[in-house]
């Protein structure tokens, strides 16, 4: 188990290899008291996250899942 401090600056890939960008922060449930998601960037002022769900796993890197692309519709 890791502390929300040790994360900090883990770089992140997606499972396609890519870089993503390093944990700056952690997203957390007040009312849970839960982590919702991790912090890795920002665009502007707009706040770039990947929710947990995603995390694949926690080690010298963090490994998240690629969006999944939609599914092309049949006639």
């Amino acid at each position: 188990m890791k502390r929300l401090s040790e994360l900090n600056g883990l770089k992140v890939y997606s499972d396609r290899a890519r870089y993503v960008g390093t944990v700056e922060d952690a997203v957390i449930d007040d009312k849970e008291g839960a982590v919702v998601g991790l912090v890795f960037g920002r665009k502007g002022d707009k706040v770039l996250s990947i929710p947990y769900s995603n995390i694949m796993a926690i080690g010298e890197i963090v490994l998240i899942q690629s969006k999944k692309e939609e599914a092309a519709a049949t006639p």
